[in-house]
């Protein structure tokens, strides 16, 4: 449940950070639209790695890079877009309407906003899901071994005090007889 909480926060933050950037409408430049993105950039919070342990510390430091050179070709291929839509300085009548260039840089920096909350909301639903997992206790198979091997000389040893009994008892009833036969040759 947290983690559809977390998703749907992600969601809304994400849907706030588009409104924003539709209300550049009017007035979007080269320069602005940049910035725009840059600020959509900025809103990704990447996790410290140390706060992890084990596996999930590695995994995390990997998520991290990876995630990094994800924002970083959302803001390059971005800024790729806003520039040669800037460059086009005219189009198929001869003149280029400054209220389709606002429209195209705006539809531009929506794109790469929706994109990097999109990654976003994977970043977080990985490193919660790094978080949320127990590291694996692994017991060495040595001790597995040793505590098998004592079993078994436990048992060798129960074994052996059952059987002692028994052979004291054979005895003590051989000594019996052979008493009781002397006395009887005695007797006799």
């Amino acid at each position: 449940m947290k983690r559809n909480v977390f998703g749907a926060m992600i969601v809304a933050g994400g849907l706030a950070l588009y409104t924003s950037v539709a209300g550049f409408a009017g007035n979007l430049t080269a320069d602005s639209a940049k910035t725009a993105i840059s600020d959509c950039a900025k809103t990704v919070v990447l996790t410290d790695p140390a706060t992890l342990t084990g596996d999930a510390k590695t995994e995390a430091t990997a998520l991290n890079a990876e995630t990094t050179a994800g924002l970083a070709e959302i803001t390059s291929e971005a800024n790729s877009n806003v520039d040669e839509a800037a460059a086009e300085t005219t189009d198929e009548d001869g003149a280029k309407d400054p209220a389709a260039l606002n429209a195209q840089l705006t539809e531009i920096v929506a794109d790469a906003c929706k994109a990097i909350a999109s990654l976003k909301a994977e970043y977080a639903a990985a490193i919660a899901e790094l978080k949320a997992a127990k590291p694996e206790v692994k017991q060495p198979e040595v001790e597995k071994q040793d505590v098998e091997k004592q079993d078994v000389e436990k048992q060798d040893v129960e074994k052996k005090d059952v059987e002692k009994p028994e052979t004291d008892k054979r005895d003590s009833a051989s000594n019996r007889s052979e008493t009781h036969g002397s006395d009887r040759e005695g007797n006799d």
